[in-house]
C-alpha cells in the first residue's frame, strides 16, 4: 500500500501535536513549586518550603523560627501544628 507524501505528514503531524501535552506537562510542572491552598510557602535553613499541618517537621537548629513565622510548631511527634 503506497501512501502520498501529504497523508505521512499529516500522520506525522497529528502524532507529533498528540504527544506534546505528555512531553510537556510534567517539564512544566516540574519548573516551579506551587502552593496550594493547604500550604504556607516559608524559607526554612532547607530552602523555601511549603508548610503544612500534619507534615513532618526539624527540630534542628533555626527550624522553630521559621515555623513560627508561618504560624506552625513542631511536635513532639515530629509532625507540623497550627500554634
Amino acid at each position: 500500500m503506497k501512501m502520498s507524501m501529504r497523508k505521512v505528514l499529516v500522520t506525522a503531524a497529528i502524532a507529533v501535536v498528540g504527544a506534546v501535552p505528555f512531553i510537556a506537562g510534567p517539564l512544566a510542572s516540574a519548573q516551579q513549586p506551587v502552593a496550594s491552598a493547604s500550604c504556607t510557602n516559608a524559607q526554612t535553613p532547607g530552602g523555601t518550603k511549603c508548610l503544612g499541618p500534619g507534615e513532618f517537621c526539624s527540630h534542628k537548629a533555626g527550624y522553630a523560627a521559621a515555623y513560627k513565622k508561618a504560624g506552625y510548631r513542631c511536635n513532639r511527634k515530629g509532625r507540623l501544628e497550627y500554634r
